[in-house]
């Protein structure tokens, strides 16, 4: 007879009933089994993940910064707060989900749960996939207009097109910068669309990401000098996107994954900024 192996183990600390309930429905989605605190607990061993709502994350004090820590995820959090960006910044700390229900919480749980990281199929399961290869400025321009008539196609408003057409240009310019080729990748479901652009370098860091949304903060609108190798464009991508999420595998591949959510009638088709935002990077 074969012993079944044990379910991952995370801990998520919160008082917030809600939130102990939306964050143990998506683990529990997600194969992880889910422990309940008050605070973070002394021992944080053999966890695959820790997960933390802003009150925890603003009273926990150095325990978010010691080393050996698990994955953390920070959720009811959002990226106009100073604290939660030093925190990124100072730490390993490169998950955020704003609202705990999004269906984010639970594909990065697995994500990293399992180590298997890449690919934006992970975000729409079962979507038809399109993709094109881009290694000049003509493919470039094919694929913007390839993506935005099917954008329309699919009954994408006005304001999701313009923003998404932004997006893809500046990923692309961006991957074309350190790579000859880059792929551009696209889907949808009925929540959302994904696009994601990667390339052959991998040559973006953790702290790039996290740094770069630092300054984009602080810019408010102002270009950002993108150096090669760092920049990304984020104070236009964060700025346009319901989710930004980066994969990384050094000095190999980088793959960039954006969310765009399909509003229904009345709705804000766009968020004023980012809810999410995640870097993953494989280990070295």
């Amino acid at each position: 007879m074969v012993t079944p192996m044990p379910s991952p183990r995370a801990v998520c600390v919160s008082r917030d009933l809600g939130v102990r309930r939306v964050v143990g429905e998506a683990l529990a989605g997600a194969g992880v089994a889910v422990e309940h605190h008050d605070a973070v607990p002394p021992e944080l061993r053999d966890l695959a993940l820790l997960v933390v709502d802003r009150a925890t994350r603003e009273g926990a004090g150095a325990r978010l910064r010691e080393p050996g820590l698990p994955p953390v995820v920070v959720v009811a959090d959002d990226l106009d707060d100073d604290g939660l960006i030093t925190l990124m910044l100072e730490t390993a700390v490169s998950h955020l989900v704003e609202d705990p229900a999004d269906r984010d919480l639970g594909i990065t749980s697995e994500k990293l749960v399992t180590g298997d990281l890449f690919g934006l199929e992970k975000y729409v399961a079962g979507a038809a996939i399109g993709e094109r290869a881009v290694a000049c400025d003509a493919d470039k321009r094919a694929a913007m207009d390839e993506v935005c008539a099917w954008a329309e196609a699919r009954g994408a408003r006005r304001p999701v097109v313009h923003r998404l057409a932004s997006v893809v240009d500046e990923l692309l310019m961006n991957a074309l910068r350190e790579s000859r080729r880059a792929l551009l990748r696209w889907a949808a479901d009925g929540q959302a669309i994904a696009i994601s652009v990667g390339d052959g370098a991998g040559r973006i860091q953790r702290r790039d990401v996290i740094d770069n949304v630092r300054r984009a903060r602080a810019e408010r609108g102002r270009p950002l000098d993108t150096d090669a190798g760092a920049g990304i464009g984020l104070y236009l991508v964060l700025a346009n996107v319901a989710s930004l999420i980066v994969n990384i595998e050094p000095g190999r591949r980088t793959e960039v994954v954006c969310l765009f959510d399909i509003a229904a009638p009345g709705r804000r088709a766009v968020p004023r900024r980012a809810r999410s935002l995640h870097v993953f990077q494989t280990a070295s």
